[in-house]
């Protein structure tokens, strides 16, 4: 005899920071968490990427483009679907500026939000031409193993110019960078003068992040603390 189905699944809705659409999700389940804290007990970034990912896919009750959503729409999502599965509340040990020593901090995920500015998607590069910009998709960053072996900062800012590139368009053309070859890309880009080119630095400086700013007091010397969490990791 099989056994019976003893809980109904709740349902809520969220709205997709970067689309504004409105999405359905449910909580995920025991089997779910199971392979979540396999992957953290794992401390393989890989797996618990890999962990996260198929959580929301599962969990994602509405027709949604996954390979479409942004970096950060992907961790507003785990956030805001493992508060529901497991509670609002996370707590966290913030070190002290002041003395180095930690504090339990207690955070509200519910509350924590991705704020998108309403910033210009192209930049103009002279009378003629202009770029289209984008932000990078999850799945684009994960797949460009360029990003994740990036040495340094600056080399880090460069790659990720060379994932939001969307389109180069002028009355005559609309050249997709998709379609283009890396290296022509990398000479497209290295053409550019320093002052086009410190356009797209600020765009991806200033593109959208999950952050949460908290304010403590250190439990061991009580200096007054503001600590900006960032990224899904920060929250754990």
């Amino acid at each position: 005899m099989a056994l019976p189905k003893i809980n109904d699944v709740p349902k809520y809705e969220l709205v997709i920071p970067s689309t504004k659409q409105a999405v359905k999700f449910r909580p995920f389940l025991v089997k779910e968490q199971k392979v979540l804290l396999m992957a953290m007990e794992s401390q393989d970034s890989k797996q618990i990427v890999n962990a996260i990912t198929d959580t929301i896919k599962v969990c994602l009750l509405s027709d949604t483009d996954f390979n479409k959503l942004t970096s950060f729409d992907v961790e507003y999502l785990f956030i805001q679907i493992r508060a529901k599965s497991v509670g609002e509340r996370s707590n966290i040990s913030l070190l002290c500026q002041q003395c180095d020593e930690s504090t339990e901090v207690v955070v509200n995920l519910e509350k924590i939000v991705v704020d998108v500015p309403k910033t210009a998607m192209s930049v103009k590069l002279n009378d003629q031409y202009t770029l289209k910009l984008r932000y990078p998709t999850y799945t684009s960053m994960l797949q460009n193993e360029i990003i994740s072996q990036a040495k340094s900062a600056t080399e880090m800012i460069y790659q990720l110019i060379v994932v939001c590139l969307d389109s180069l368009q002028s009355q005559e053309i609309n050249i997709k960078f998709d379609d283009e070859p890396r290296d022509e890309v990398t000479k497209f880009l290295e053409g550019l003068t320093s002052q086009q080119f410190d356009q797209l630095v600020s765009f991806v400086q200033n593109s959208p992040k999950l952050t949460h700013t908290i304010n403590f007091d250190c439990k061991h010397c009580k200096h007054p603390n503001t600590v900006t969490l960032e990224g899904i990791q920060d929250f754990f």
